[in-house]
């Protein structure tokens, strides 16, 4: 759901994330939706499903075809997915020999749950190479500042000293962690789903195996067993993001305390500015991390909903991954570049003694 703080120039990119917003824009999904299309266009083909010259003619229709966006969103609004629309679309024209050739046995949850992982397989891509970034921000902090002392502090007490680099590293334990258990993430993530009408993977009368496993090889997926009603692997992005951005979160939460005035245990360049107050400093960067880590971490008690997939296949539950993956996805993206952007800004860690 947009407005105005996260989805225009209002806030700048504080709250939002070009990059990962158009993962999730209308054309990139429909393009993913068409790699699916057309991967099962090709198993149709491959497994003497139809005739190859009608194959042919389909997979001519899908790699030359525009859809018409506004008639798919219009479609959506009584079909409740752009999927019928969009293959009425792309049969449209054809001999009925070559309209078979194309989505004849796969269905809507097929495209869409597809199209999703191939979303955010890509997406987790992107959020590897930005921790690997913030990881080497943080150990250039540790090489400049880790032997400069401050003051450990428990239940925001004072406790006995420690170093910059015990606090640095704190922070980079968990980064570290999140981005390890990426790879095994994305190969979790990174699989088809075909399971027919009723999640049994049979149509026509007969197995589809040999159908899923010629589509996963063109989409360079996984096979796995079908997931209709077991939406684990959702739940799953979004524990990973909401670990990571409370990660992010305990950073900028650590920041904020340690820029505090008479506290003046970090220097950041270019804080922002109060439009009162000009003699203040304000950790912009940090708050905006703190912010994200617990909206995220809210958003995933919504996603868990998702779990709840009523018999064979949900409407219901499954709308709700729509409309709270992605912004999750989004405000993660967010809360990595606010994290960067903050790390970069850090002049000087440890008390004013050490300087």
């Amino acid at each position: 759901m947009s407005n105005a703080f996260t989805r225009t120039a209002l806030m700048g990119n504080l709250l939002q994330d070009q990059q990962i917003a158009e993962e999730f824009s209308a054309a990139v999904f429909i393009a993913h939706m068409l790699q699916f299309e057309r991967a099962w266009t090709e198993a149709l083909k491959t497994t003497g499903t139809v005739d190859e010259a009608d194959a042919d003619i389909a997979l001519q229709a899908i790699d030359g075809f525009t859809p018409d966006i506004d008639a798919l969103g219009k479609a959506s609004e009584v079909d409740g997915l752009p999927v019928p629309e969009l293959v009425r679309q792309l049969r449209s024209g054809l001999p009925e020999s070559a309209q078979a050739a194309i989505h004849t046995g796969a269905t809507s949850q097929d495209i869409v749950d597809t199209s999703m992982a191939l979303t955010a397989c890509k997406a987790l891509k992107i959020f590897e190479q930005r921790t690997n970034v913030l990881l080497d921000c943080l150990n250039d902090l540790t090489a400049r500042f880790a032997d400069n002392p401050i003051m450990g502090r428990t239940r925001m007490q004072a406790a006995l000293p420690i170093t910059a680099g015990n606090r640095i590293q704190s922070w980079r334990a968990p980064l570290a962690a999140h981005t390890d258990q990426l790879s095994n993430l994305i190969d979790e993530v990174g699989i088809v789903q075909v399971g027919g009408p009723v999640g049994l993977r049979v149509t026509r009368g007969k197995s589809d195996e040999k159908m899923a496993a010629c589509v996963a090889k063109s989409l360079k997926l996984q096979l796995s067993s079908v997931w209709h009603t077991d939406r684990t692997v959702m739940l799953d992005i979004g524990h990973w993001l909401t670990k990571l951005t409370g990660t992010l979160g305990k950073v900028g939460q650590d920041i904020a305390l340690m820029a505090q005035q008479g506290i003046d245990e970090i220097s950041l360049d270019g804080a922002g500015g109060s439009s009162a107050m000009p003699h203040k400093q304000n950790p912009i960067r940090a708050e905006m991390l703190v912010s994200v880590a617990r909206v995220v971490a809210g958003q995933q008690g919504i996603l868990a909903q998702c779990m709840i997939h009523e018999q064979e296949r949900s409407g219901a539950a499954w709308a709700i991954e729509w409309m709270t993956l992605p912004a999750m996805f989004e405000a993660t993206g967010a809360s990595l570049n606010n994290a960067e952007h903050l790390l970069r800004q850090v002049q000087h860690i440890g008390l004013k003694s050490s300087r």
